[in-house]
């Protein structure tokens, strides 16, 4: 007998979502709320890879470009902790955030998803750490002379685009003293810091407010009210006058922002007013300060007769500014706000009153799996509460009209 040669079966033809690159685009597009990437990681084992993958991440900051505020971080003297600002269910769990050690580490700022802290006591090492996917790198300094009298650093994320391996970062190391600053870049791509970059001009010593990344430059706050520019493309490193007579009318409650893309910030409060400052280039290529905004917030003012058990000076402090410069934090007499600058809405964050640091942290959030089962719980209990709420206004309701 001839055996018939068996027909081949047609492969089936691939369907557009099997193409990663197509979802990579759809994904792109959904709102960058942590309840928004949590539904689709939960659709199946491959969109949740591909939601995790730290280059998708990478996209994703560049596609929206400012991530969402997900909480704060409360730094005492020997203790900090996490405070989640979002909503339910877009509120994030506080115990996936918690300090490495406060008693050894003491945090220095956020940017791009990434947390920068030093040892204590002194500068002997720096440590950038990524609470959403938990990687930890120390980066070592080197001994500082003897003459340095204060020191700040700050971590931002390599710009998309570039060649360089997904999820490199760089630090910027500046340390001043005896009318000098100094500052040099560590890379991760390479594991080295660059060469010393020193200011040709004067100035006063760094403070330890957090720092402003605007374009391709990072700004520092000087303790007598100036600013200290480290330009990344040109490798230099020099002080600039802040607005005008900024620390009569302020003394030392501002913060370093970025007004919009490009566009240097400065946020000053002088009593009960919020005053938002832009840089801006005039057509003939000089930068003038020039006052954007005034915010009264008289509501946080005592009311007539009646004396607070505790009195700030100043009424209201500045603690910080999100990465995107859209939100303010306020210290304030009853607790601990956050200020939309955009819809001018207020939003209590903690009814502490007395700290030492507080930085704001911002990033793009896919949860773990047992977060996904909190997000679940969570969302299914608000559902239920909706429900529950619907059935007996339904009822009162019928009831109404039987009488």
């Amino acid at each position: 007998m001839i055996s018939r040669p068996r027909r081949r079966v047609p492969a089936p033809p691939l369907l557009p979502l099997d193409d990663d690159d197509l979802l990579y685009e759809i994904f792109l597009r959904l709102p960058p709320n942590p309840t928004s990437l949590l539904r689709a990681s939960l659709v199946c084992t491959r969109w949740r890879r591909l939601l995790r993958d730290p280059g998708f991440l990478l996209r994703l900051r560049a596609f929206h470009r400012t991530p969402p505020v997900l909480g704060v971080f409360r730094i005492s003297q020997r203790s900090g902790r996490f405070v989640p600002v979002g909503e339910n269910p877009d509120r994030v769990l506080a115990a996936g955030f918690a300090l490495t050690d406060p008693t050894s580490w003491v945090l220095l700022g956020c940017r791009h998803g990434r947390a920068l802290l030093r040892s204590r006591p002194g500068w002997l090492q720096l440590l950038v750490w990524d609470p959403i996917t938990g990687h930890r790198r120390c980066v070592r300094l080197s001994r500082l002379g003897s003459h340095v009298k204060a020191c700040n650093a700050t971590v931002f994320g390599d710009p998309v685009g570039l060649a360089r391996r997904e999820g490199s970062f760089r630090v910027a190391f500046v340390f001043t003293g005896n009318g000098h600053a100094s500052t040099c870049v560590y890379s991760s791509e390479t594991g080295a810091w660059g060469r010393l970059i020193t200011a040709e001009v004067p100035c006063d010593d760094v403070s330890m407010e957090p720092s402003a990344l605007v374009g391709d430059s990072v700004y520092w706050l000087l303790d007598k009210g100036g600013i200290l520019q480290l330009h990344l493309g040109k490798e230099s490193l020099a002080p600039m006058d802040p607005p005008p007579q900024a620390q009569s009318l302020y003394h030392g409650n501002v913060q370093l922002m970025e007004a919009e893309a490009g566009v240097l910030g400065f946020a000053g409060v002088k009593d009960y007013i919020l005053h938002l400052w832009a840089r801006e280039v005039s057509g003939d290529g000089t930068a003038n300060w020039v006052l954007r905004t005034a915010i009264y917030l008289g509501g946080f003012s005592p009311q007539p007769g009646v004396t607070p058990r505790i009195m700030f000076v100043p009424p209201i402090k500045i603690l910080g500014v999100d990465e995107g410069g859209n939100f303010a934090f306020l210290r304030t007499i009853f607790g601990i706000f956050m200020l939309s600058l955009d819809a001018m809405v207020l939003k209590t964050v903690s009814d502490v009153k007395l700290m030492e640091l507080f930085h704001p942290y911002s990033s793009f959030y896919v949860a773990g799996k047992l977060a996904s089962i909190y997000f679940i719980l969570v969302w299914l209990l608000v559902k239920c509460v909706y429900a529950l709420h619907d059935i007996c206004h339904g009822e009162f309701k019928r009831t109404s009209t039987r009488n």
